[in-house]
């Protein structure tokens, strides 16, 4: 198949989108018509053409090819027919098919070249896809694109300076805003950010501020029209380990053998509907076969790994361990129940009983109060005194209030109080609360 050569935005307003990629974006028209515009973009033009009669507004995607009859005739043999006629000009002719999602692609049969122009670079071509397995086949299979680069959700094929581009878009939960139509295109330039302060300049408005994602930092804006255009800066950088590991990785099957082997799976269960994070995955297990591929090399250079001297090198021979010296400690296995209790050794400071304790150098400790109940002594009474006995024979000493209640709720103790003396077979009761 040929090269990506226009990307044609048919409007119903020429004038006003004419306007908008002029004076917004900056560009220069390098060939205009009553009802064509054609500006003067890097590797892809990018054209206006306006609207017929009942037509609805759409983009197409021109690829020059050889003789149209013979292409058509082939594409007839892949089960691909035109749509419509074929459309005379004086510069082409122009044949259209369709893909497996509608999208209409021009094969174009140029009688002349088109001239290309300086600024800004059209980049990409992309097609956001439902069906992406079908339309993975399909320009691939029928069209004859070769694969360029393929990662989990997204394929490019080689169609010259512009790429072509298919993306999932069931993997369209980013911020990007382009995969919510059916075709997109991108823009590039080698300093995005400060075309975008000279796009702020000039009022555009843009639907995504400039942002770093996977494919490098991009941008979107909106044209009259409501198509997103995508404004890309440089592609980034290719990791070492990935560039290392293209040299190493082995041809397991290509993303279109994967497709036709999952064909009758559920869209769910199909390989490449996943994010970021899935593509990250891809470049991961890639560079992990890279570098296997790398280590089994130099073992082989060096004749080999043998773990066992079964292999092809000389394997590394067992040293035993030396004796352990006279009068190194066994090993004793803990018991079961856990570490056995080991008393102190002897010399460690032994217990001293309370009385046997020498007396505190300062005098015994003395009394505290307690804060909630300070002590007050009596004013009769010199300090130090003590408790005042009281006789036997007085009977019990009235408590202020009457005696207390019994606990089970019933009257006075029988057989009267009890007394105050020395109980039988005890100790001498100690004073009362109120004696102290």
């Amino acid at each position: 198949m040929g090269r990506l050569s226009i990307v044609v935005l048919f409007t119903q307003d020429l004038a006003r989108q004419r306007e908008f990629y002029e004076k917004s974006l900056g560009m220069t028209a390098a060939s205009a018509a009553a009802r064509w515009v054609q500006f003067g973009t890097r590797d892809a033009a990018l054209a206006l053409r306006a609207l017929g009669a009942g037509e609805k507004p759409r983009i197409e995607l021109g690829f020059d090819v050889g003789p149209l009859e013979s292409r058509l005739s082939q594409l007839a043999s892949r089960g691909v027919t035109p749509v419509g006629q074929v459309e005379e000009s004086a510069d082409c002719r122009i044949a259209r098919v369709a893909d497996p999602e509608g999208n209409v692609i021009q094969l174009v049969e140029r009688r002349k070249p088109t001239a290309s122009g300086a600024w800004p670079r059209l980049s990409h071509a992309i097609i956001n896809a439902q069906a992406f397995d079908a339309c993975a086949r399909f320009y691939h299979d029928a069209l004859g694109f070769k694969i360029a680069e393929e990662r989990e959700h997204w394929m490019e094929f080689d169609t010259g300076g512009a790429r072509l581009t298919l993306h999932a878009s069931r993997d369209a939960d980013g911020l990007p805003l382009s995969p919510e139509q059916r075709v997109s295109f991108a823009l590039m330039d080698d300093d995005l950010d400060a075309w975008a302060d000279e796009l702020r300049g000039r009022g555009v408005r843009f639907a995504t501020t400039p942002t770093e994602e996977e494919i490098g930092r991009m941008a979107e804006v909106e044209d009259t029209d409501g198509w997103f255009v995508v404004l890309r800066g440089p592609s980034p950088d290719v990791p070492i380990e990935e560039s290392l590991a293209e040299d190493y990785a082995d041809d397991e099957g290509t993303r279109i053998e994967q497709i036709r082997k999952t064909t009758d799976l559920e869209p769910g269960a199909r390989p490449g509907f996943g994010s970021r994070k899935l593509a990250r995955k891809k470049i991961e297990r890639v560079a992990t076969k890279g570098f296997d591929a790398m280590q089994k090399t130099r073992e082989a250079d060096r004749g080999g790994f043998s773990p066992g001297g079964g292999g092809g090198g000389a394997a590394r021979p067992f040293t035993p361990r030396p004796p352990r010296p006279e009068g190194a400690r066994p090993f004793t296995p803990r018991p079961e129940g856990g570490r056995p209790f080991t008393p102190r050794p002897e010399g460690s400071r032994p217990f001293t009983p309370r009385e046997d304790r020498p007396p505190r150098p300062d005098g015994p400790r003395p009394y505290t109060p307690r804060p909630d109940r300070p002590f007050t002594p009596r004013p009769d009474r010199p300090p130090g005194a003590g408790p005042r006995p009281h006789p036997p024979e007085a009977g019990p000493r009235p408590r202020p209030g009457g005696p207390p209640p019994r606990r089970d709720g019933g009257g006075p103790r029988p057989g009267g109080p009890r007394p105050g003396g020395p109980r039988e077979g005890g100790p001498p009761r100690g004073p009362r609360r109120d004696e102290r």
